[in-house]
């Protein structure tokens, strides 16, 4: 039997620059908010610092890893949770429709509602989960249950994304609010001595 848990990430990000710092936690299904595992990221450029605040073995030093070559674990997770990577695979759905107008996060917006296929559904995931995400996908036939859709403000800046897929009865979907857009943020440094680590060796659901 599987588990459901909920994975919310937090922060500013400065995509222009390519830099920002988010707090990632996973709290699973019917569990206080106190045992939430946690993940501290900071984005620079190429490179990803990470660390757990809390690590059961006391090991809450920084790591760091390339942010390019970071692969995905999970269907609908973002690999090291980019948020640059979930507006690449929206950016990759097709058929796309207007659903109407909506007060998103604040602002009027404009929905539209598309489909996913395979290419952004497996983009970047490694191979043994791949080669399972696509055992699933054979059965459902060419017309996959991925949907995407996202609502854009009058002067055409994404304020929300949605991702949902639903194969086999595993329900995966994924929710990106983009909120003060285009206002200045504050984006902590790259820590000093973190430990440089292979992006293979990242895994694991906080991660992506």
């Amino acid at each position: 039997m599987g588990q459901d848990f909920t994975i919310t990430v937090k922060g500013a990000f400065d995509m222009k620059a390519d830099r920002g710092s988010l707090k990632v936690s996973l709290t699973h299904a019917g569990a206080s908010p106190d045992a939430a595992v946690r993940l501290d990221e900071i984005f620079h450029g190429s490179t990803v610092s990470f660390r757990m605040p809390e690590e059961m073995n006391g090991d809450t030093g920084w790591r760091s890893t390339s942010r390019d070559e970071a692969e995905v674990h999970a269907l609908l997770r973002a690999p090291l949770n980019d948020p640059e990577f979930v507006l690449r695979q929206v950016s990759m759905a097709h058929s796309l429709t207007a659903a109407g107008e909506e007060k998103v996060n604040g602002v009027p917006a404009r929905h539209y509602t598309g489909k996913l296929d395979h290419k952004p559904l497996l983009l970047r995931m490694v191979k043994e989960r791949r080669e399972k995400a696509e055992e699933a996908m054979a059965m459902t036939g060419d017309e996959l249950p991925a949907t995407a859709d996202v609502w854009v403000t009058k002067e055409g800046l994404i304020t929300r994304a949605l991702l949902a897929c639903d194969l086999g009865g595993m329900k995966v979907s994924s929710t990106m609010n983009l909120t003060d857009v285009g206002k200045p943020v504050t984006v902590a440094s790259p820590p000093e001595g973190a430990r440089p680590v292979p992006a293979a060796s990242v895994g694991g659901p906080l991660v992506g």
